[in-house]
């Protein structure tokens, strides 16, 4: 049976090759993006594992956490960032987002379910549960589709996951947050999200595209908890790196 997909597999690519989304040559794996770009994909460095936040200096101990953090402990229990946001990776988020290239969903979600299955939870319980960072109604009119929600499909279609979509809601049709400065961003966030579904002993998995200072997933997480979550990870395609 695996002998008839894979040449099922072969002959399809040799029709219909995948092309890479960012050098344009045929891509020899079964997606749009070659290895070799994918090789030359802006890794993080070492990070706390609280908030994703990258080390000045090279810890010993890939589990330790960050001062802040252990300071002011953010409402989520772990964060998993795939790469630094920047380029090519700001480039397949600001297509996706502003050109509906849905197409970089697919991938993105392809290589953060590879990440999930194959690094981060090798020895860790994976959540019950995957929780889409939502948008407000008006920003998803505009839109016309939430990119974090395109980019959770493969994951858990791949790891046999259940999305919740309908019980968490952005009531707050927020101004943009890179237009603002730090008190006034989580101003600009309070009471944004609405939760109408009892979360009670949850281990929760929030998706989002980009996580800049924070603001967004921390006011999201701290309305989860509310609603009873009793572990939270936040999985994210990028962090920009704000160094701790």
């Amino acid at each position: 049976m695996t002998t008839t997909l894979n040449y099922f597999k072969t002959l399809y690519q040799w029709f219909f090759p995948f092309t890479c989304l960012l050098c344009n040559f045929p891509s020899q794996r079964y997606a749009d993006l070659c290895q070799l770009c994918i090789n030359e994909l802006p890794s993080l460095p070492q990070t706390c594992s609280r908030c994703a936040n990258v080390f000045t200096l090279i810890q010993p101990d890939h589990s330790l956490v960050c001062g802040e953090c252990l300071k002011n402990p953010p409402p989520f229990d772990n964060t998993f960032a795939l790469f630094s946001y920047t380029h090519p990776i700001t480039k397949l988020i600001m297509e996706l987002k502003f050109q509906q290239k849905l197409v970089n969903a697919k991938v993105l979600g392809e290589l953060l379910a590879d990440a999930i299955q194959h690094t981060w939870y090798k020895t860790r319980e994976i959540p019950d549960l995957v929780l889409p960072v939502p948008l407000h109604r008006h920003r998803l009119k505009e839109r016309g589709f939430n990119q974090v929600i395109e980019i959770s499909r493969p994951i858990v279609k791949k790891l046999k996951l259940t999305m919740d979509i309908k019980s968490c809601q952005r009531i707050k049709n927020t101004l943009a947050q890179a237009k603002l400065s730090g008190n006034a961003r989580r101003t600009n966030l309070q009471n944004a999200f609405s939760i109408s579904r009892d979360f009670s002993h949850c281990h929760i998995a929030v998706i989002d595209d980009v996580i800049t200072t924070g603001h967004t997933m921390t006011e999201f997480c701290l309305a989860l908890k509310k609603a009873g979550a009793s572990k939270i990870d936040v999985w994210c395609c990028a962090k920009t790196q704000l160094k701790s």
